[in-house]
């Protein structure tokens, strides 16, 4: 991979390196239990670059012979390949919406609803091209794209792509680790149909005159697991496989980010991607757009560079950048970095399009992300949950969070979860603040404050929760520079309620603590960490309490009432000093939703309604000449 910005080798290879770390410490799911949603039926195939050339050879499974199944002695179609024209896994009512249609490869490793351990252990299924197929006879080339239609889901199970030139040896060139794991915790199956291309070039050069396709599923991951729950899979289904000589102009994004690999106080050398920011925070650490591009065709790119656009939340183009250009040779992999930083001003949603391009490729497909700044809302999660967590436990009473970076000093006051549908009214729940310690291997987790404990009530189902601490907690960038939120919860007769979660993870930054329901096989007290990020924030600012009065407001009483409100609430102040109020709420995304300014001498008392507003946090803010209060209210 070659370096197009600043970013060390270290740190890239520290990026790469997280995907391989020990899988004791890897969790995609509590126990890996079979509570996942069905799939996503959704239709349509996702474009990944592939060469727009007519394919040399191809292959629609219309004739099982051109395969050899190896199916490790167990007997299709439950267990291992099989071709034909029916679903025969457990998990999806729908075949492959392939192209051709008919006859289709599709594996299985048993079905587990009919029983638990009905999965074939210590077992490798492969299906192989019976005849190897000549690149250079039928394509003049040795640098050939292999595309074909897939459909199915991830859980714990290895599906590889392998090729080999001597029918012997063969070479993994693409596997299903990039797709996310579909879960209780989240994640979802594949669309229906997926297209994959693989540039086969960098494992086949030199030799291409014979060479076998073959593709492979294995219970041997990971080796550390026992539980025959770990060798479930969903199925993996398999149609119209081609070969095309890849075109000459082929640019592939792999991934982009907005929360830069710089400037980051993060040991691994990484900064996170925020859906909320506090501006405080974002002005200390700044936007950064980078891109990680590769030439996947036959001819150097020219001129090739990133691309970026930022929106504010009414579509108006507010920042584009590009970055340096660089001549990319065929198979580089590069990291681009935007030429300036991006410092939003305001508060709001920013919408984010970054894209790779070069003289003779016209753009890759963008990658489109969103953020959000906030005035006190520091939150990594999506804002839609799609799976949870159990925390409070019969087994034991667990803890799940979230790191964060820290980059300018700001006082702690409450942290917000999202309680799931299920959890049960009058079960406790505490909020905990760790200090991250980088510097130990593996990082460890230092108790800086609890919360007292908060009883769930029944309109906390599905539902955001703030619980405070005790007094504001002072986070210093100086003293910390990485800070880990958590909700913990009790043992109980009875499971008592769960966190949500939503969207991907970055690696080993969302974390569970085992405390006594065996996860894994690290034992008691251990913090594995988790693919799906828990719907966890910190909360800023002023302490927030329900139906507060504050007796020293503008030198008089201020009250919110009812709080938390079906959308109508009264505002009211007392023998406050005369001058001109403003009064000003926002929605969590900084939208305005009622404002109000006049003349207040001694008394104010304001009926709002926000009935026909969507639920949730609202910001009140009551201004004065000489001061600024801020307040929330909680729809309900």
């Amino acid at each position: 991979m070659k370096r197009f910005s600043s970013i060390t080798t270290l740190m890239l290879a520290a990026l790469l390196s997280f995907s391989q770390m020990a899988l004791p410490q890897y969790l995609s799911s509590e126990k890996q239990e079979l509570k996942a949603r069905k799939a996503d039926q959704s239709q349509g195939i996702i474009p990944s670059s592939p060469a727009m050339v007519a394919p040399f050879w191809s292959n629609d499974f219309s004739n099982p012979s051109d395969w050899m199944l190896d199916n490790s002695g167990q007997n299709p179609p439950d267990y291992g390949w099989s071709i034909d024209a029916n679903v025969d896994g457990w998990y999806f009512n729908n075949a492959i919406s392939s192209s051709s249609g008919g006859n289709f490869a599709e594996l299985g490793n048993g079905d587990p609803t009919v029983g638990t351990g009905t999965q074939a252990l210590n077992v490798t299924y492969t299906m192989t091209i019976a005849n190897s197929i000549d690149f250079m006879g039928l394509a003049g080339t040795d640098n050939v794209t292999l595309t074909f239609e897939e459909y199915g889901a991830r859980f714990n199970d290895l599906q590889e792509v392998q090729v080999s030139t001597d029918g012997i040896t063969y070479t993994t060139v693409a596997n299903n680790l990039n797709y996310s794991v579909l879960s209780q915790s989240g994640g979802s199956a594949y669309p229906n149909p997926s297209l994959r291309s693989i540039n086969l070039y960098p494992y086949i050069a030199g030799n291409a005159s014979t060479v076998w396709i073959r593709f492979s599923w294995t219970t041997n991951y990971p080796s550390q697991a026992s539980n025959s729950n770990v060798w479930i899979t969903y199925g993996w289904m398999i149609d119209d496989i081609s070969l095309t000589a890849t075109g000459n102009y082929v640019m592939q994004a792999i991934e982009a980010n907005h929360g830069g690999w710089y400037n980051t106080p993060v040991s691994q050398g990484f900064s996170m991607q925020y859906m909320f920011k506090p501006l405080i925070q974002s002005a200390a650490n700044p936007y950064r757009f980078e891109l990680v591009a590769a030439n996947q065709g036959a001819q150097t790119l020219n001129g090739a560079r990133l691309n970026v656009e930022v929106f504010n939340d009414i579509g108006v183009l507010i920042h584009s950048d590009v970055s340096d250009t660089i001549n990319m040779a065929p198979f580089d992999t590069v990291v681009f970095s935007s030429l300036q930083t991006f410092d939003p001003a305001a508060l709001g949603v920013y919408n984010i399009n970054i894209w790779g391009s070069a003289d003779s490729f016209p753009t890759t497909p963008i990658t489109a992300l969103t953020s959000i700044i906030t005035d006190t809302i520091y939150g990594r999660d999506e804002d839609v949950a799609s799976g949870d967590w159990r925390v409070g436990r019969m087994c034991g009473g667990l803890q799940l969070g979230n790191i964060f970076d820290v980059y300018a000093a700001d006082d702690l006051t409450s942290v917000s979860a999202h309680v799931a549908d299920y959890s049960v009214a009058g079960a406790k729940m505490f909020g905990v603040l760790y200090e991250v310690d980088t510097t130990s291997s593996p990082m460890s987790f230092i108790l800086l404050e609890q919360t007292d404990d908060y009883i769930i009530q029944a309109g906390d189902l599905d539902n955001w929760v703030s619980i405070p601490f005790n007094s504001a907690i002072s986070i210093d960038p100086a003293f910390g520079q990485q800070y880990m939120i958590v909700i913990g919860g009790y043992a109980h007769p009875l499971d008592t309620f769960g966190i949500s979660v939503s969207g991907e993870a970055d690696p080993t930054m969302s974390r569970i603590q085992d405390n006594g329901c065996n996860l894994g096989t690290q034992g008691f007290g251990y913090w594995y960490w988790i693919n799906n990020t828990p719907m966890i924030r910190m909360n800023f600012g002023t302490l927030w309490t329900p139906s507060s009065i504050h007796e020293t407001t503008f030198n008089g009483n201020l009250s919110i009432y009812p709080n938390p409100t079906n959308g109508i609430f009264t505002i009211e102040m007392n023998d406050v000093q005369k001058d001109i109020y403003s009064i000003k709420i926002t929605n969590v995304l900084g939208q305005k939703v009622f404002t109000n300014s006049q003349l207040v001498n001694g008394i104010y008392k304001e009926n709002i309604n926000l009935s026909t507003f969507q639920k949730g946090v609202y910001l009140i803010e009551i201004k004065n000449s000489s001061s600024t209060i801020t307040e929330r209210v909680v729809v309900e």
